[in-house]
């Protein structure tokens, strides 16, 4: 009896064993196609590659991946969905078969040929943005014919991508061609290239249900930040190993919102407050009718509304639906995108809240129990705030307020023959400016000279490897001197991690230029114009597409701007209702503050 209960264990766990070699291997192989499929999308410059629709490509190609078993297998079907778009590509299980020189890329006659490549200035392909500052361009090709490159750099002809993509697997990509005015060289099979297009219309009606759209979603997303998401040099983040997670969970997922839910923990691991992932038909999120926030490692309760009348400002959360308070916003934590805690804790304060328009949240507050129903929209509270803020006040004698998340900048040119006869200004700045970073001019006692914070990569080669340089530039030209002076006054800023982007870019000027003494906690740490690209499914995806760096060159990601005095909430001040970083800010204007 017991040799028969251990036949049976074997078995079972011989199954167990063999399966998960099986669902290993499958990921593997996914991330073999991602691989390439970035390669030839942004860097392989044939006319067949930029004729085919990446995203159906995506969704087909995983489809036929996901059918592999064996090494020959992948290999064959990568030769069969690459070569009608990039019929120079090779694939070997020996490296040193790829170190030979390409000679079928090369036409006979070479006279009316030129060379053609790529060239990205942070990358445009695939991306929604408009009027924006990147670009992507085969040179000497399609609209590029005739135009200047986009840099002065050109790849010499011969060179190759040669890259291990999977266990045993190699590949070699020309990222330079020859071509004329009918085509690149050499040219696709005709047939094969056509078949090719027929099967991706297949994949038109592909719905988020379809495990292979989630897949190709992970691709796409996968590549562009591979090689154009310019600060993995200070994000600590092994994205591979990250893919993998997230195709591991794409076969798991069967629901949009799985797939959105995935989607953002893929992309939080790259820490860039500027990534937001979103899908217009499941966006009708709603909170209930309160706000909190982490205070001295509690989380504590800072608006409520009237009608909940046992629930008061200050009341300590323990759980939240049948979990720890802190177990809830570990998993808010793992879906958000932040570079500092500042960004963290600001978004999760609201995304810690969300669900469905009429759903409820159990919670449990200074020990009781309490349903609260979501009816609220997550922007009530953080609008509410803002108007409850005075735009501007002569707060105490000779000492001027101005709310910067609220004051136009023609209000304050009305304003500045008050400031100018004031010994102290306050400028409130935790959130984002309304387009009044023209006040910076009249803390300057002589013009800008700062010219390289601001950095945009150009790229040839992938896997940001070689990144040829940075194109660098000022914000918005330069900023000069402006009267009436004002930087000889007791001038104070009020700062926190909701500055984030062009808030950043004001208070750099405060902190290189040392303009003001600054009150409060760290900003964001995420500045530069931010790219944005779709998904099938709906789905929408910003992210930061360039380097920026303090005034003096050193790291801005990650870090942010620092607060020469450093100020934290306390229970008891919510309770009070008083703005304690406020209170700071005015003890420095007075001149009491060591």
């Amino acid at each position: 009896m017991k040799e028969q209960i251990y036949k049976i264990g074997f078995v079972i766990f011989l199954f167990s064993f063999l399966g998960c070699q099986n669902e290993s291997k499958k990921i593997e192989n996914m991330v073999t196609f991602a691989k390439v499929y970035g390669y030839v999308k942004y860097f392989h410059p044939s006319d067949e590659a930029s004729q085919i629709d990446w995203e159906k490509f995506s969704i087909y190609g995983a489809s036929q991946i996901d059918q592999c078993r064996t090494k020959e297998d992948i290999i064959n079907t990568l030769n069969r969905l690459f070569k009608p778009i990039a019929p120079s590509i090779t694939f070997a299980e020996d490296k040193t078969i790829l170190d030979t020189e390409l000679k079928d890329i090369i036409p006979e006659n070479r006279e009316q040929y030129v060379p053609v490549y790529w060239q990205h200035v942070g990358v445009s392909i695939g991306m929604d943005s408009k009027r924006s500052p990147y670009a992507s361009w085969r040179i000497n090709r399609d609209s590029a014919m005739g135009i200047k490159q986009l840099f002065e750099y050109e790849p010499k002809f011969g060179e190759s991508v040669i890259k291990q993509v999977g266990d045993g697997i190699y590949c070699r990509i020309p990222i330079v061609l020859y071509g004329n005015k009918e085509s690149t060289f050499p040219r696709a099979d005709e047939t094969r290239l056509e078949g090719l297009k027929e099967k991706l219309k297949d994949t038109t009606n592909a719905k988020v249900e379809d495990q292979y759209l989630r897949l190709g979603n992970m691709v796409n997303v996968f590549n562009v930040f591979q090689h154009f998401y310019p600060y993995f040099d200070v994000v600590e983040v092994d994205w591979e190993a990250e893919l993998k997670n997230a195709i591991e969970q794409s076969y798991i997922d069967t629901s949009k919102f799985d797939h959105l839910a995935t989607l953002r923990k893929f992309t939080a691991t790259l820490q860039d407050g500027h990534i937001s992932v979103s899908n217009k038909s499941l966006s009708k999120d709603y909170t209930p009718s309160i706000a909190w926030e982490w205070i001295e490692n509690k989380l504590v309760v800072t608006k409520v509304a009237e009608y909940y009348d046992s629930i008061h400002v200050g009341d300590i959360v323990t759980h939240i639906d049948g979990k720890s308070s802190e177990e809830h916003f570990e998993e808010t934590y793992s879906r958000i995108s932040a570079a500092t805690d500042g960004w963290l804790r600001y978004k999760a304060r609201t995304q810690s809240l969300i669900g469905q328009e009429g759903s409820e949240l159990n919670v449990v507050i200074e020990g009781k129990e309490h349903k609260l129903k979501r009816t609220t929209k997550p922007s009530y509270w953080l609008q509410k705030a803002r108007f409850e803020k005075d735009v501007y006040k002569e707060i105490e004698p000779d000492i001027w307020y101005l709310n910067l998340d609220q004051i136009a900048m023609d209000t304050i040119n009305k304003l500045l023959p008050q400031l100018e006869e004031c010994k102290s200004i306050i400028c409130d700045l935790r959130g984002y400016p309304k387009g009044n970073h023209g006040f910076i001019r009249h803390l300057l006692a002589i013009d800008d000279t700062t010219s390289v914070w601001m950095q945009r990569p150009k790229i040839v080669y992938p896997d940001q490897n070689k990144v040829v340089g940075y194109y660098k530039s000022n914000w918005i030209g330069s900023m000069t001197a402006k009267k009436p002076y004002l930087g000889d006054k007791n001038v104070v800023f009020i700062t926190n991690g909701r500055a984030i982007s062009y808030a950043e870019s004001y208070m750099g000027y405060i902190e290189g230029y040392k303009l003001a003494t600054i009150v409060g906690q760290p900003t964001a740490g995420t500045n530069g114009n931010v790219n944005l690209f779709s998904l099938p499914g709906g789905y929408k995806i910003s992210w930061t597409g360039m380097k920026v760096v303090k005034h003096d060159g050193t790291q801005h990601h990650g870090i942010g701007v620092l607060p020469n005095i450093y100020v934290e909430k306390t229970i008891q001040g919510v309770k009070e209702g008083r703005d304690e970083f406020l209170e700071k800010a005015l003890e420095v204007a007075r001149g009491k503050n060591d």
